[in-house]
């Protein structure tokens, strides 16, 4: 978010010349001004581009996306999903997360499994399945492949039990060469497992993204190793995780491995916010593709939102204490600043070029080991609320949202209120990639015209775009540093539509589907008031999400900071970050 609105130096520089008539008309000649009310840059060729847009519906096909991506010359995984039932779009967007995740060990190629064909795991390092839809039967050629080849395989949720049935003895055959019961489970209530223990952590879990968890049942031989266990509790207290079974176990396998197979009894991706289970997941992927990787902490931090209205001695400050405190920084840098004027009857618009004492100050942190990334454009769009004030800052720049009284369809949409609920409505008119390509080029441009060198990394502003603005950012950048949006529809070729998108932040470095290297940024940033249902987040907050990031072998604990707010702030949480073990390193190091 923007600083409330002060007064500039050039707003204070019209106010005394308007005691002056030929301070007046000199004014009136260099910044198109007609009288001492009218703000600097109001009306200039920035405010007319960037008020002027298309109306109607939006401009331009959609891009398509190649099933494979990631790195080559690494791990290859085949991730499989059920392209069938009432969830089938959601398959479809836990494949494309979990595809993410394993392009930090290599290359991943997401098929339907109904698609897969005798022997073709044996191509890849390993394979992922994906289970949504209960009922589906996974092909025969799988549960042979899976019977007989030693290709590493992670099963996750559904249909585990086709493997005890379909032609021959196949049961007899998987607990022979697993050691356990594909058939057998035992059925948890999910409002009992409130965390799950893993490496000697106690990890929270999410009670309400299923009804129930199916267990399996593994025995104590020696064949089966459980990786992870979730815990049955009751009002703090250990219960039996059987209802009518009083003194049965107080905790039930969540994921086990045996030989080349991997299960995890439940798809650990809705609500990962909350549910850390999802970097148990993420960490299981150095098991099953990276089985020697050395842990490592490390952490990075970005100064956010500094454009052409911020304050220089801010940003001069947090560079000293950084630099002192031998912590690399990002500046996530909005090039044009696009508001209204303070009656509200214009537009104002101004860049980098603008302001030489912010291009100075930018310049100061880069000289102290700042390193700086495009935040957009204008970080906002056009002259309508998206959704709060066209603002730059305020607003998203490519996609639109609404603020909406309800926080489920069906949407009622209106005013923004601190209770409002934050709801995509759709594309942007101008949402050709062609479109999105130059206006994060204009951007780009301001700050190498700003004398700023060539960024390398861009930031999407709100971490929201449509799959043609992430198209176009990977056209003009090698890489990202942030949290994205999928829209499901991205591997069958269906149009993107609201609210048929997964957020996903990453616990380490990937390439995604869109074509680009995403560094992460998860723990998310220090707020001081409550606002769109949204708690305050003070530095013990984001230092409890580091200590929860330990779960992950390369654990990354990375954050943004605004530089308006109190530097104690920063400085409490840098601290205690270090106190965890984490190192600070410059992004283009997070692994």
């Amino acid at each position: 978010m923007s600083k409330t609105f002060e007064l500039t130096r050039g707003q204070r520089a019209a106010w005394v010349a308007g005691l002056l008539v030929l301070v007046l008309v000199s004014a009136a000649v260099v910044f198109g001004l007609t009288n001492d009310s009218l703000r600097e840059g109001q009306g200039s060729p920035l405010a007319r581009e960037y008020t002027t847009v298309s109306d109607g519906d939006p401009s331009g096909s959609e891009a398509a996306f190649a099933e494979k991506f990631g790195q080559e010359g690494k791990a290859s995984t085949l991730v499989l999903y059920d392209k069938t039932g009432e969830s089938a779009s959601d398959g479809e967007l836990y494949a494309v997360a979990t595809g993410n995740l394993v392009t930090h060990f290599g290359t991943a190629e997401i098929k339907p499994v109904a698609d897969y064909a005798d022997n073709a795991m044996s191509a890849y390092d390993a394979v992922v399945y994906i289970g949504t839809d209960s009922v589906a039967n996974p092909p025969e050629a799988f549960l042979d492949d899976v019977l007989t080849l030693d290709t590493p395989v992670m099963w996750v949720g559904e249909n585990l039990n086709a493997m005890s049935g379909g032609q021959g003895d196949r049961a007899a055959s998987f607990r022979e060469k697993f050691g356990w019961d594909s058939g057998e489970t035992q059925t948890v209530s999910s409002d009992l497992l409130y965390s799950v223990r893993y490496n000697d952590r106690d990890v929270a879990r999410y009670t309400d993204s299923v009804e129930t968890v199916e267990s399996p049942v593994v025995g104590s031989g020696d064949s089966v190793e459980v990786l992870a266990s979730a815990q049955c509790r009751k009002d703090d207290a250990p219960v039996s995780c059987v209802a009518d079974d009083a003194d049965g176990a107080q905790d039930v396998p969540w994921a086990v491995r045996s030989k080349n197979l991997t299960f995890v009894s439940e798809i650990p991706l809705d609500y990962i916010d909350e549910n850390d289970v999802y970097l148990i997941y993420s960490d299981l992927f150095y098991g099953l593709l990276a089985p020697d990787t050395a842990p490592v902490k490390q952490a990075a931090v970005r100064l956010e939102d500094v454009g052409p209205e911020s304050d220089p001695a801010d940003l001069r400050a947090m560079a000293d204490y950084l630099q002192g405190a031998g912590v690399p920084f990002q500046v996530a840098v909005m090039p044009i600043h696009i508001a209204k004027t303070p009656d509200e009857n214009d537009w104002y618009g101004l860049s980098l070029l603008d302001r030489p004492e912010i291009v100075d100050a930018l310049k100061y942190m880069q000289d102290r080991g700042g390193t700086l990334i495009q935040h957009g454009t204008t970080h906002q769009f056009g002259t309508g609320d998206n959704p709060y004030s066209g603002r730059t800052g305020e607003d998203y720049e490519f996609y639109r949202f609404g603020c909406s009284a309800t926080a489920q369809q069906p949407f009622e949409f209106g005013e923004c209120e601190n209770t409002s609920y934050i709801r995509q409505i759709g594309r942007v008119s101008e949402d050709a990639v062609e479109q999105h390509k130059a206006r994060i080029e204009k951007g780009r441009q301001v700050m190498i015209d700003a004398g700023l060198g060539e960024p390398e990394i861009f930031e999407t502003p709100h971490y929201a775009a449509s799959p043609n603005a992430y198209a176009a950012m990977t056209e003009v950048y090698n890489a990202r540093y942030e949290q994205s949006d999928y829209f499901a529809g991205i591997l069958s070729g269906e149009p993107s539509e609201a609210g048929r998108a997964y957020s996903q932040h990453f616990p380490y470095a990937v390439h995604d589907i869109y074509g680009s290297k995403v560094y992460p940024e998860n723990l998310g940033n220090i707020t001081e008031a409550e606002q769109n249902n949204h708690a305050t987040r003070d530095p013990e907050f984001l230092i409890s999400r580091a200590e929860a990031h330990l779960a992950v072998r390369e654990s990354t604990a990375s954050f943004f900071f605004h530089p308006y707010l109190d530097i104690n702030y920063l400085k409490e949480t840098v601290e205690g970050i270090r106190g965890l073990g984490y190192e600070f390193v410059p992004v283009v190091e997070l692994q």
